[in-house]
């Protein structure tokens, strides 16, 4: 037997979970502050149920991993969170709308892998259903926003319209193959100028190839001119403006040719980029999907929708720094004094304090050479001296220095330990 792993699945080691931890950390609580509410589905489904929102030929169900149980039933694991999600509204309709939620979880999509994309993988997904304003199209971009911030990365968000795209086809008079062009033009900044002109030339002449990619570099006003009526320009007009008056622009740009790749969404879509061009891959992304709820139900009932998954591989690489602090502040060390060293513990810890307390054998030497060895910044050794003086010896492992503390100036010993 060989010992490794599967191709597109690995292990994720502690200084890399905790980069991974501090990013779920913070978008789960941004998205709590905006309203947002937890949502935990299957990992496991009917294999039918997972390939309705796009049919069995297009490219992402051919990455389902397909099983069967004990029972001979034609099974699945998710490779997203919207189809469990729609699944769980048609199961809840007595649901008040509009429901925002939020999902962290483990998605598997047996296909390519690269950098930043895996096959075994979590998504970090919010949506809102029931609500067809714009105003929630502003807050999700907001939320975006400031989650990338927060995080530390500048985000360049890229928006775009489909009906712009299809409005332009129309305008060309191309009355067939709509979805293989727009998935042509999605994929003109992933691919060299000859070779989209190359995949156009399956449908189109080349005069209105050229046309096409020249109007997809079209600014908002020149396209607003070619297509007066398009109410996917009159869309992004309304969403611009109110972008603007919140001064979120800057964290903004117009990308006509963007369409997402999928011919579910319909109306505004986004995908969201590292600003300083470091990573060019997506961080994220996500858009309005009017028909998937309200089909997926078939009640006569529409559930309009909107959300966006952030990327937690991509967004990983990014942040990935190979000499991460070890979370934990502060290693005790109880020399015959442990019911003292766990009460200080567990005092540190009620102040938010992560602290190790060694329990191993041997003791002073091993423990220390271990702090050192796992970047844990301090150290204390407790014995009876220190218990009787009422004062222990902190020690930056990383300078050398040691400091006392008073047992009972535990404010102090915080906040070295909080800098």
């Amino acid at each position: 037997m060989v010992i490794r792993n599967l191709k597109g699945v690995t292990d994720f080691d502690p200084a890399v979970m905790t980069l991974r931890n501090r990013i779920t950390d913070t978008l789960r609580h941004n998205f709590e502050l905006y309203g947002y509410q937890p949502l935990d589905t299957a990992m496991l489904n009917y294999r039918d149920l997972l390939t309705y929102k796009y049919g069995e030929q297009a490219e992402i169900v051919k990455e389902i991993y397909s099983l069967s149980d004990q029972g001979a039933r034609d099974l699945g694991l998710r490779f997203d969170l919207t189809v469990p999600f729609c699944k769980y509204i048609a199961l809840n309709r007595s649901l008040k709308l509009p429901f925002k939620r939020y999902e962290i979880g483990k998605v598997f999509r047996n296909g390519p892998v690269k950098a930043g994309r895996l096959r075994e993988f979590i998504q970090c997904d919010v949506d809102v259903v029931g609500d067809s304003s714009r105003g929630i199209e502003i807050e999700l971009l907001e939320l975006a926003i400031t989650c990338y911030l927060q995080l530390g990365i500048t985000p360049q968000i890229q928006i775009g319209h489909r009906q712009i795209l299809i409005g332009l086809l129309q305008y060309l008079g191309v009355t067939n193959n709509h979805d293989a062009i727009i998935g042509i033009l999605d994929k003109i900044k992933k691919v060299t100028h000859a070779e989209t002109l190359s995949e156009l030339s399956k449908f189109l002449p080349a005069d209105k190839a050229n046309q096409l990619l020249n109007a997809v570099t079209l600014d908002l006003p020149a396209l607003e001119h070619l297509l007066p009526d398009n109410i996917g320009i009159k869309e992004i007009k309304d969403l611009w403006s109110e972008l603007t008056a919140l001064n979120l622009t800057q964290y903004c740009l117009f990308t006509p040719s963007l369409a997402r790749g999928l011919n579910v969404y319909t109306g505004v879509v986004w995908e969201v980029f590292d600003a300083r061009g470091q990573y060019t891959s997506s961080l994220g992304g996500g858009g309005r999907y009017d028909q998937i709820i309200t089909n997926f139900v078939g009640s006569g009932i529409a559930y309009p929708a909107v959300g966006m998954s952030f990327g937690l591989e991509p967004i990983t690489a990014v942040l990935t720094a190979p000499n991460a602090i070890n979370p934990i502040k502060l290693l005790i060390v109880p020399m015959n004094t442990n019911p003292q060293c766990h009460a200080l513990a567990n005092q540190l810890r009620a102040a938010g304090i992560p602290t190790m307390l060694w329990t191993a054998k041997p003791k002073v030497g091993k423990a220390l050479e271990y702090a050192a060895a796992t970047q844990i910044k301090y150290a204390t050794v407790i014995g009876t001296d220190e218990i009787n003086n009422g004062t222990l010896r902190v020690k930056n492992l990383q300078t050398g220095e040691q400091l006392d503390y008073p047992f009972n100036n535990l404010p102090a010993l915080i906040q070295l330990l909080n800098n």
